[in-house]
C-alpha cells in the first residue's frame, strides 16, 4: 500500500508528528504501568508462575489476533481513525486488567487488553510511517523513543502508586482517565491519509532475506517483552527488592533505550550500521547476564540499562533493511519482518514463564541472553542491505 496525504488533514505535519508521538508515549506508559503491576496482580490473585504465564499468553493471543485484522481495518478506515479507536480501548482496558478480582475475569480482561494493545500498535506505527513519509525525514526512531520514554514514566508511576497503597486498581483507574484525556487532546491533530492499493504492496509470508531479518527482530523483541513482564519479579527474587523498588528495573531499561533512540540516527551516521548492530547485540548479552547473575540492586539495574542501550537501535536498523529487500515493496518488507518481531515481543514472556515454572526466572532469562550473541554475529545481514 502506498499512502499520500489526504486533501484535508487534521493539522500541519508538525502537529501530526507531535500528536502521534503523544500516542506512542501513552502506549509505552500503559505497558510500563502494567509491568510494575504484574507482581501485585499475581499476589492478589494468589496464582503461581505457571498460571501467570497463562495470563500473559492470553494477552499475547489477543494481540496476535488483532494485528492482522487491524491491517485491513486501517486500509479501509484509515490509520488516524483506527489509532483513535484503539487508543481509547487501550486506555479503558488499563483500568480493567489491573483492577479485576476474579481469575476468570482476569483472563477475559487480559484477552481484550491484548486485542486493544495489538490494534493500537499496528495503527499508530502505520500512521507514524505515513507522517515520516510525508515529512521526508527519518523520524521513526524518535517515535519509538517516545514509546520508551512512556515506559519509563509508566513504570515509575506504577511503582509510586503501589508504594502509596493504590496498587489494587485505584492507580490504574486514574491513569486510564489521564490517558483518555491526553488522547482526546491529541486526536484532532493526528493526520489523516488517503490510501491506494498497489501491486506488490500487500503482506507476504517472510522468506529469504525477510525471514532472516524477521528472526533477528524476533530475538530483539523477545528480550524487550521479557523485561516488561519479568524484570520486576527477577529483581525481587535476586536482590530482595520490594515490589515498588523492583519496578525501577524496567525504568532503567526504558530510560537508556529512550535516550539512545532519540540519538539513534546520529549514532548510525557516525559509526555505521553494522558496528551499531554488533555493539548492540553484545550489550544486550552483557546486560542480561549482569542482571541475572548479580544479587546487588544497583548492579542489576545497570545491567537492565545496558540492555536498553544495546537494543535501542537494532530494530530500527532491521526495519530499514527490510524496506530495501529486492523484489519486495518497502511496506511489504517491513510488514513481514514486523510480524515475526512482534510475535517475539508477545510470545516470549509466557514461554519464559513456562521455563521459569520448571526451573527459575534466572535460568529463563539467562538462556535469552544468548539472543544478543546471535544478533551480533548476524550483523552482516545489515551490511548487505545498507
Amino acid at each position: 500500500m502506498t499512502c499520500r496525504p489526504a486533501t484535508r488533514t487534521a493539522a500541519s505535519l508538525s502537529d501530526a508528528r507531535w500528536s502521534i508521538s503523544t500516542v506512542f508515549l501513552l502506549n509505552g506508559a500503559g505497558i510500563g504501568l502494567w509491568a510494575a503491576h504484574v507482581p501485585v496482580v499475581q499476589a492478589r490473585m494468589g496464582i503461581d508462575t505457571a498460571m501467570l504465564s497463562m495470563v500473559l499468553l492470553t494477552i499475547a493471543a489477543g494481540a496476535l489476533l488483532a494485528m492482522p485484522l487491524m491491517g485491513g481495518f486501517t486500509a479501509r478506515w484509515g490509520t488516524r481513525r483506527m489509532t483513535i479507536v484503539s487508543g481509547f480501548a487501550f486506555a479503558a482496558m488499563l483500568a480493567v486488567v489491573m483492577g479485576v478480582g476474579d481469575l476468570r475475569l482476569l483472563f477475559a480482561a487480559a484477552f481484550v487488553f491484548g486485542i486493544s494493545n495489538g490494534a493500537l500498535d499496528v495503527a499508530m506505527n502505520a500512521n507514524a510511517s505515513e507522517v515520516e513519509t510525508a515529512r521526508g525525514i527519518p523520524t521513526m526512531s524518535s517515535f519509538h523513543g517516545f514509546f520508551s520514554l512512556g515506559g519509563l514514566l509508566g513504570a515509575g508511576l506504577g511503582g509510586a502508586v503501589i508504594g502509596q497503597g493504590w496498587g489494587q486498581g485505584q492507580g490504574a483507574f486514574v491513569m486510564a482517565i489521564v490517558t483518555a484525556i491526553a488522547l482526546a487532546v491529541a486526536s484532532p491533530r493526528l493526520m489523516a491519509f488517503a490510501s491506494t492499493h498497489a501491486p506488490g504492496s500487500h503482506f507476504a509470508l517472510p522468506r529469504g532475506a525477510a525471514l532472516s531479518l524477521g528472526l533477528l527482530a524476533l530475538l530483539c523483541f523477545a528480550v524487550e517483552g521479557a523485561l516488561v513482564d519479568w524484570s520486576a519479579l527477577l529483581m525481587q527474587e535476586r536482590t530482595g527488592a520490594a515490589p515498588a523498588t523492583a519496578a525501577l528495573a524496567y525504568s532503567a531499561f526504558s530510560i537508556a533505550m529512550a535516550a539512545c533512540r532519540f540519538a539513534g540516527d546520529r549514532m548510525i551516521l557516525r559509526f555505521g550500521a553494522m558496528r551499531i548492530m554488533v555493539l548492540g547485540g553484545l550489550a544486550m548479552f552483557a546486560g542480561l547476564a549482569t542482571a541475572v547473575l548479580s544479587t546487588h540492586f544497583v548492579l542489576s539495574a545497570c545491567g537492565f540499562a545496558l540492555i536498553g542501550i544495546g537494543a535501542a537501535n537494532v530494530v530500527p536498523l532491521l526495519f530499514g533493511a527490510a524496506s530495501r529487500i529486492p523484489g519486495m515493496s518497502a511496506g511489504a518488507g517491513v510488514a513481514a519482518v514486523a510480524t515475526l518481531g512482534y510475535g517475539g515481543l508477545l510470545l516470549a514472556p509466557p514461554v519464559l514463564g513456562y521455563i521459569a515454572s520448571h526451573a527459575s526466572i534466572m535460568v529463563a532469562l539467562g538462556a535469552l541472553s544468548l539472543s544478543g550473541i546471535v544478533i551480533a554475529l548476524s550483523a552482516g545481514v545489515i551490511k548487505r542491505r545498507a
